[in-house]
């Protein structure tokens, strides 16, 4: 409240926040983060200021991909489902954010790339892989049990 009393109008008071969540980054890392993510195509540079590219706008887009979602299965539920998947090195990110996003749905490694765990995988799951674009490298299993009599 008081930075707010202390700015005068909203345009400072906003300057006076963004400053303030500034201050915890050195001038020179802000610069260099800027620098490379004009380099890569992601940033441009005007006399009005930066401005995000559309390939800055794929890759946040992607970014946004890679968020977690919460696991629809409760604890303990029954291991009736095993995910098997072959995602290339060059997608290690990737990779990475499917072994972390199938053990949060409660999966438990049997090999590197085989995973048991509850089923089935939500469809918003689902839409995420095809939208990550490796749907294709992930196979699915139902386990079920065979009675005998």
């Amino acid at each position: 409240m008081a930075t707010l009393n202390s700015a005068g109008n909203t345009r400072r008071f906003y300057a006076i926040l963004r400053e303030q969540e500034f201050k915890k980054y050195k001038k020179e890392s802000v610069q260099i983060s800027l620098s490379r993510l004009r380099k890569k195509g992601y940033l441009n540079i005007a006399s009005s200021g930066w401005s995000i590219t559309q390939k800055g706008k794929e890759f946040l887009k992607t970014t946004n991909l890679l968020s977690y979602l919460t696991s629809p299965f409760p604890r303990n539920s029954p291991s009736n489902m095993i995910i098997s998947f072959d995602i290339p090195e060059k997608n290690r990110v990737l990779r990475n954010w499917l072994r972390n996003q199938i053990k949060i749905f409660g999966y438990e490694m049997l090999q590197q790339s085989l995973w048991i765990g509850p089923g089935p995988l939500p469809s918003e799951f689902i839409k995420r892989l095809e939208d990550l674009k490796i749907r294709k490298n992930i196979k699915t299993f139902k386990i079920a049990k065979i009675k005998t009599s």
